[in-house]
C-alpha cells in the first residue's frame, strides 16, 4: 500500500532545499522567474521525451504526481502548460512539419517559453465563438488580431522572462477570402525573452488571492503578420468546424486530468502536516498534557484526508488506465477524466479546508501549505474546463444515453445503489420532457455534478479495493461519501443516521492505531517544509523572522 518512490525524492535534493528555504522568506517570489525556473529542474528531472508527452506514458502522469509539484503551484502551472498544452499540441505536427522540430526542442529543453493561448476575457468556456481573427492576406500570410478589449486572452503568462523566447499556440478564427474558416490554431512568437513582439501587447494582472504568483496576463494582437506557417495544420478540412475545434483542443482534456492530479500528493502532504502538528500541539485536560490528536475533532479530519489520499491515489491510477487505452471510447475517456476532477477537487478542498481550519491560526498561513494548496485546488478546479460546467456536459449526455460509463463491478455497494437509483430518477426527466425542457434546467442541471460525483465515487471505491487499499480507509472513505448526501440513503431506507455514526465510529477507531504508519508510508516528509510539523522547525522558521526590539535571554 506504501506510495511509490518519484524520482525527485533521489535526484534533486538541492532543488528541495531551495524550494523549502524559498517558502520561509516570501519575498523571493516577486520577480516571478524563480518559478520558470523551479519549472525546468523538475523537467529536467522527470526527463520526459516527446513521445512520452504525446503517447501519454506512465512517465508523463508519474510526472504530475510527484510530490515536489506541491511545493510551488506556480512553477506546476507553468510545466503543464509548456508541457501538456504547449509541447503536446505542437509536437502532433513535428512528424508532418520538419520546420518545427527545433522549437519543439527548445521547448523541451526549456530554452524557450510554450504558452497556450486560447480563452477570451470575454469566452471563457464559450471559447467555440472566440473572437481573435487571423485573416489570410494574397500572398499566404495572415494578420492576427483582437478586435475589442473583450477578445484579450486571458490568463496565460506571456510577459518576456529570462531573455528566452516564448512561443504560444494561439487559436483564432480563420477568415480567408471573406469566409469563416472556423476556429484554427496558429504559431505565434509573443517575445524573445526580453520585449513583447510588434504588435503584440501583454497586461500583467494581479495575483491570484493566496496562490504561489504566476505572472497572469491579457494579451492582445494588434494587426500582427504571420508567416502563411504559423497556421498549424491544414487550410481546407471537410471536419464539420465544432469537431474541428474539439480535436484541435483534445490536450485541454489531458490537462483535465493531468493537473487535477496535484491532489494525490497534495492529499498525503496535508494528511502529514496536520497530524505531526496535531501530535506536537498539546493542551491541559484533568491535569496533564496531551496532544490535541486525542479528541475527535482533529482525528477525523486527519483520518478522512489519509483515506482520501489513499482512495484517489488508486482511482488516479485507474482513471489513467481508462484513459490511454484505445480501446475505450474517447467520449467515456473524458467522462472518468471530468468524474476524477469532480470527485477530488471538491474532496481536496473539504480537506484542506477543514486541516487548516483544526491547525487554528497556523492554518492560516501559506508558509504551513494548507491553506496555499487550498487556494491552488480552487484555480485548478477552474482550469482546463470548469468542473462544473464539464460536469453538466457529462451527466446531460449520460442522461441522453450517447454513451456509458463502465459498469459497476459491485452493483450492490452503497456507492454504486446511489449511482443507479440518481442516474434513472433524473434520466426521467429527460424522459418526459427532453434536454431542453425548463424542467430539465431547473430540475437536473443544478445536480449534474451531484450525478458526476457519484459515478466518480463508485469508481474511486472499485479502484481502491482493486488496489488493496485498507479496509479500514476504504470504510472511512464510504462513511464519509455517504455522510455528505446522507439524506438520500435515509429517504431510501438504507441505513439510519444513527447507524452512519456507529459505523464511522468502528471505522475510525480502526483505523487510529495505524494513522502514523499510514501517513509514513505516504512518503512526503521531505516535501514537507511546514514549520508547525516540529519543535525544530519551528525554531529554524522564527530564527528567520524579522525582530524589532530586544527578546528577552531565556529561550522562547
Amino acid at each position: 500500500m506504501s506510495f511509490q518512490m518519484r524520482p525527485s525524492q533521489t535526484l534533486c535534493p538541492s532543488f528541495e532545499r531551495e524550494l523549502s528555504q524559498n517558502y520561509l522568506n516570501t519575498t523571493q517570489f516577486q520577480s516571478g522567474e524563480d518559478a520558470y525556473l523551479r519549472a525546468e529542474a523538475i523537467a529536467h528531472v522527470h526527463k520526459l521525451s516527446l513521445n512520452d508527452i504525446i503517447l501519454l506514458s506512465p512517465k508523463f502522469w508519474n510526472m504530475h504526481t510527484d510530490p515536489i509539484i506541491c511545493l510551488d503551484g506556480a512553477a506546476t502551472t507553468l510545466l503543464t502548460i509548456q508541457y501538456n498544452l504547449a509541447v503536446g499540441t505542437l509536437g502532433a505536427f513535428v512528424s508532418e512539419r520538419n520546420d518545427l522540430a527545433e522549437i519543439v526542442n527548445n521547448l523541451m529543453e526549456f530554452r524557450a517559453i510554450g504558452q497556450f493561448c486560447l480563452t477570451e476575457l470575454d469566452h471563457g468556456l464559450d471559447a467555440f465563438h472566440l473572437e481573435t481573427t487571423a485573416t489570410r492576406l494574397k500572398d499566404g500570410s495572415f494578420e492576427l488580431h483582437t478586435p475589442h478589449p473583450g477578445a484579450a486572452k486571458f490568463m496565460p503568462p506571456t510577459l518576456p522572462v529570462l531573455g528566452k523566447p516564448c512561443f504560444a499556440i494561439v487559436f483564432a478564427q480563420l477568415v480567408a477570402s471573406g469566409t469563416s474558416y472556423g476556429i484554427r490554431q496558429f504559431l505565434v512568437c509573443l517575445n524573445d525573452g526580453r520585449r513583447m513582439s510588434p504588435g503584440i501587447s501583454a497586461r500583467i494582472l494581479p495575483h491570484r488571492g493566496n496562490s504561489d504568483p504566476v505572472n497572469h496576463c491579457l494579451t492582445t494582437f494588434t494587426r500582427v503578420i504571420l508567416p502563411p506557417s504559423a497556421l498549424l495544420g491544414d487550410l481546407h478540412t471537410s471536419i464539420p468546424p465544432r469537431l474541428q475545434f474539439f480535436a484541435s483542443i483534445w490536450r485541454v482534456a489531458v490537462g483535465t486530468l493531468a493537473l487535477t492530479s496535484i491532489a494525490v500528493p497534495g492529499l498525503a502532504i496535508a494528511a502529514h502536516i496536520a497530524l505531526k502538528y496535531s501530535l506536537r500541539r498539546v493542551v491541559h485536560s484533568d491535569g496533564a498534557q496531551v496532544p490535541i490528536f486525542n479528541f475527535r475533532t482533529q482525528q477525523i479530519p486527519i483520518l478522512n484526508t489519509i483515506a482520501r489520499a489513499y482512495v484517489i491515489r488508486a482511482f488516479h491510477l485507474k482513471a489513467v488506465e481508462y484513459f490511454v487505452d484505445d480501446a475505450v471510447n474517447p467520449f467515456v475517456q473524458h467522462g472518468i477524466a471530468t468524474c476524477f476532477k469532480a470527485v477530488v477537487s471538491r474532496d481536496f478542498l473539504d480537506s484542506q479546508g477543514t486541516l487548516a481550519e483544526r491547525c487554528g491560526a497556523q492554518g492560516l498561513f501559506g508558509h504551513n501549505r494548507l491553506i496555499a494548496l487550498h487556494d491552488e485546488m480552487r484555480a485548478i478546479a477552474i482550469a482546463e474546463g470548469d468542473v462544473l460546467v464539464l460536469s453538466i456536459r457529462l451527466a446531460t449526455e449520460l442522461l441522453l444515453e450517447k454513451y456509458a460509463m463502465p459498469i459497476a463491478s459491485y452493483p450492490n455497494s452503497l456507492l454504486a445503489i446511489r449511482e443507479k437509483a440518481l442516474i434513472a430518477k433524473y434520466r426521467s426527466v429527460v424522459t418526459a420532457g427532453g434536454h431542453r425542457s425548463a424542467k430539465f434546467a431547473s430540475h437536473v442541471i443544478p445536480h449534474c455534478e451531484r450525478i458526476v460525483r457519484a459515478i466518480g465515487y463508485r469508481i474511486a471505491y472499485e479502484a481502491a479495493i482493486a488496489a488493496n487499499v485498507a479496509q479500514g480507509l476504504i470504510d472511512l472513505f464510504v462513511y464519509t461519501v455517504v455522510k455528505s448526501d446522507l439524506a438520500w440513503y435515509i429517504e431510501d431506507q438504507l441505513l439510519t443516521s444513527d447507524e452512519l455514526e456507529d459505523l464511522q465510529d468502528a471505522a475510525i477507531r480502526s483505523c487510529l492505531p495505524h494513522a502514523e504508519k499510514w501517513v509514513a508510508e505516504l512518503e512526503v516528509e521531505r516535501y514537507v517544509s511546514a514549520p508547525i510539523v516540529s519543535e525544530a522547525a519551528w525554531n529554524k522558521f522564527r530564527g528567520r523572522l524579522s525582530s524589532i526590539g530586544q527578546e528577552p535571554i531565556a529561550k522562547l
